[in-house]
């Protein structure tokens, strides 16, 4: 099953097509996409969700290795 990307920050769409690109030409594993969009991005962190009940993959990928505020977005 190909893992459903929850990409930060979204606003970013170079790393956004990376990361999907990627996963479409066949990467099936967290810490393989993270080591293929080290290139790019130094920083990258692809966490599964790990939820017992959960009926489909979801990887979250961290450009930046935290959560990051899409542009326009205000911190608090």
């Amino acid at each position: 099953m190909r893992a459903v990307l929850i990409v930060n920050p979204r606003s970013d769409n170079e790393f956004v097509m990376r990361a999907r690109a990627a996963v479409d030409s066949g990467i099936d594993d967290p810490a393989a996409l993270a080591d293929h969009l080290r290139a790019w991005y130094p920083d990258v962190l692809v966490r599964p969700r790990e939820l017992s009940s959960e009926p489909s993959v979801i990887w979250y990928v961290y450009r930046d290795g935290r959560w990051t505020p899409d542009r326009g977005e205000q911190g608090g």
